[in-house]
């Protein structure tokens, strides 16, 4: 969850351009639960990141032409890093960390070779479970381009394009982060430098388009589309959206 305030300070040096800008103040915090076998090691695995805030920036210049209605504006949004504290837990390795050498050392043997082949990873993973630290996250920057422009009387065409980094966004909980860059050390895993919680393969790209029009001197309506290219394919159950369309009226 985020919350945002944007204080935003404009100067307008004649009546067709404005620039603009001012700090972004932000909040973040987060909990998260996986269950189900299809997490392996971290089904039972529990992350609650408390509230952290911080400090970022927004920028942008707009040009309008008043006689036909139009104005086009850009700004761009910087990314904001938090660190943050997180409470965590991952139930096999408190489990196994209950147990006794004697009695860890009976259930790696039950299972036979691959017993004594995971027995180097369960100690680094103990050992790494064990730790405590901050939890690094990046919120991504963006652009967002709106425009609109008057096309005949009382009627207004508008558009909205918006970018967003997702690409370069990542959560990585810390022991998670430390438990992952010792089971990713495993042949079958093959992650040797770890793995990410939630990450995206794609930036986000969206756009809106529509028309307005004023119906009365009370009463004026609009009707839009958009697309929303999503963040990527595959999707995951902690990112579970590809992509979608949309209509609008207003």
């Amino acid at each position: 969850d985020t919350q945002n305030i944007s204080m935003i300070f404009g100067f307008q040096p004649n009546e067709n351009f404005n620039i603009y800008g001012g700090p972004v103040y932000q909040s973040v915090k987060g909990s998260v639960s996986l269950r189900g076998r299809a997490y392996s090691l971290y089904n039972g695995y529990d992350a609650n990141m408390k509230e952290s805030s911080d400090i970022g920036w927004l920028a942008g210049a707009a040009f309008q032409i008043p006689d036909i209605a139009l104005k086009a504006s850009v700004t761009y949004r910087s990314e904001i890093e938090h660190d943050v504290n997180s409470s965590e837990s991952i139930t096999i390795a408190d489990n196994l960390s209950s147990l006794t050498p004697g009695q860890l050392g009976g259930l790696l043997a039950s299972l036979g070779p691959s017993g004594a082949a995971l027995a180097p990873v369960l100690q680094q993973a103990l050992i790494a479970n064990a730790q405590e630290g901050k939890t690094k996250i990046t919120t991504p920057q963006s652009v967002n381009l709106d425009f609109q422009s008057g096309i005949m009387a009382n009627t207004v065409a508008f558009a909205n394009l918006r970018w967003v980094n997702w690409k370069d966004f990542s959560i990585r909980p810390y022991k998670f982060g430390q438990v992952s860059e010792v089971v990713g050390k495993l042949p079958q895993v093959n992650r040797p430098n770890g793995f990410n919680l939630v990450e995206y393969s794609d930036d986000q790209w969206s756009a809106t388009v529509g028309v307005g029009r004023k119906l009365s001197e009370q009463w004026a309506g609009n009707v839009s589309v958009g697309w929303d290219s999503g963040a990527g394919n595959p999707v995951s159950t902690l990112g579970p959206t590809e992509g979608y369309w949309n209509v609008g009226l207003g």
